[in-house]
């Protein structure tokens, strides 16, 4: 029964029983009671009493209907106070509503939705304060990463431009190009950094609506050039790419420069994170009307903890101290790249039994 239902229905209960209370209360009195008593009345004064009577009876109507209609909404306004102020404890006071066997006494029944709702909203906003709080904080450790990831590269560029400007030294000409070249790889380095802040930035602020440019492709011929590349990677030279099909041909609709950024982030974290000489596999499968795109390795794995937070840019895995290829961002920005192709990613890991990453995307999409 709805709560407008159940309130007209209490409600004309309660006028019911107010009248009929009311008109034996007047006869018991004036019939019974008073000849008892042999107490008699006149005319006038008859209906003064019966008016008293009938005041009275209101007055205590009111009070109980005040008492049975009002008390539940006081008891949710001080509810919906409570959570208003970040407090997402019940009432002190809610012992009141329930009764020994811990179902709701009648008065409160009439509003169960109610306090159904705002139990349901009170447990939603704690979990929402808990996860705020762990964002903040994951917020705070990924700024300070970052920025240790800029200062990192840029000490390198100081220490060495300061050698190079140091005139009590005669540097050799070998010795001065491998300084330079020092300072141009962290300078792309933090080139990368500043990249990847400014698409998350831009996948952030477009709301589902990032520009892409895309046009049909062959994504089989695609993934072959991106995995034959990374293998000629000199960080992958002690490890083993694979690459299968069950299709030669496959016509996709995406991005190029995107859909390379999603497929090398993740290559290269199967590189980066693992030890050497391990197998990592990049299976490609045509379902229909979507495309899988399998990246698999048996590797170290990844915790509960770790797969959890996987794609939420706020948070660091590990820290890019010393390698020029990660940022801290790319498993954000992947997953936020396959959003933006209508595309789906979910990952499957275990410690000491590698991990496979799932992307699937539709062969046809609308262009943005």
């Amino acid at each position: 029964m709805r709560i407008k239902t159940r309130f007209t229905f209490h409600l004309a209960l309660g006028l019911v029983l107010w009248l009929l209370g009311t008109g034996i209360g007047i006869v018991l009195i004036l019939e019974v009671l008073l000849p008892i008593f042999h107490v008699i009345l006149g005319t006038n004064t008859e209906g003064v009493l019966v008016g008293w009577i009938f005041a009275t009876s209101s007055l205590i109507c009111i009070v109980l209907f005040g008492w049975y209609f009002g008390g539940p909404i006081g008891v949710i306004m001080v509810w919906i106070h409570l959570l208003s102020h970040g407090t997402y404890n019940q009432p002190v006071d809610m012992n009141k509503v329930y009764n020994r066997k811990g179902k709701l006494r009648m008065r409160y029944r009439l509003y169960q939705e109610v306090l159904l709702q705002l139990q349901s909203l009170a447990e939603q906003l704690q979990a929402n304060e808990i996860e705020r709080k762990k964002i903040e904080q994951a917020k705070q450790e990924w700024i300070a990463g970052i920025s240790h990831d800029l200062k990192t590269p840029l000490t390198y560029i100081t220490g060495y431009s300061t050698l190079l400007l140091n005139e009590q030294y005669e540097w050799s000409k070998e010795e001065a190009h491998s300084f330079i070249k020092e300072i141009d790889d962290k300078g792309k380095h933090m080139e990368e950094l500043i990249q990847d802040l400014s698409l998350v930035l831009q996948l952030n602020n477009a709301d589902g609506r990032f520009p892409l440019n895309k046009s049909n492709q062959d994504l089989v011929e695609f993934i072959k050039r991106i995995v034959a590349d990374i293998s000629n990677s000199p960080q992958a030279n002690n490890y083993k790419l694979h690459f299968k099909t069950d299709s030669p041909v496959i016509n996709v609709e995406f991005d190029h420069k995107l859909m390379q950024r999603v497929l090398q982030n993740i290559l290269m974290n199967s590189i980066l994170h693992n030890p050497e000489h391990i197998d990592i596999y990049t299976q490609l499968t045509d379902t229909g009307e979507n495309v899988v795109i399998q990246i698999k390795d048996n590797g170290v794995g990844m915790s509960a903890h770790t797969m959890e937070n996987l794609f939420q840019q706020y948070y660091r895995g590990t820290t890019t101290d010393s390698s020029s290829e990660g940022t801290g961002l790319g498993m954000a920005i992947v997953y936020k790249l396959v959003q933006a192709h209508e595309g789906t990613i979910s990952v499957e890991s275990e410690p000491s039994k590698g991990t496979s990453f799932n992307i699937v995307l539709p062969k046809n999409t609308t262009i943005n």
